[in-house]
């Protein structure tokens, strides 16, 4: 049996492309409701956005590294 896995590369992360999730909510507002966001963390290690990296839970607040969330999010299939 052949697994699906998706390999994500890793751009260089900067202060300026890891927003909160709050911020990331505002800046995306056009794209994401703050419940698919939700949703997406609750679910975090099944849909594959955990491994992507494009997570970070600091001091118990959730950040998105923008560039790896933009590949995670292109790589869904429907």
């Amino acid at each position: 049996m052949q697994t699906n896995q998706t390999t994500f590369e890793t751009p260089a992360a900067t202060l300026e492309t890891i927003l909160s999730l709050e911020n990331f909510q505002k800046k995306h507002s056009d794209k994401f409701t703050p419940s698919q966001l939700t949703w997406f963390m609750r679910n975090r290690e099944r849909n594959g956005l955990a491994e992507s990296g494009a997570v970070i839970l600091s001091a118990r607040k959730f950040y998105i590294n923008e560039p790896l969330f933009t590949q995670w999010f292109a790589s869904q299939k429907a």
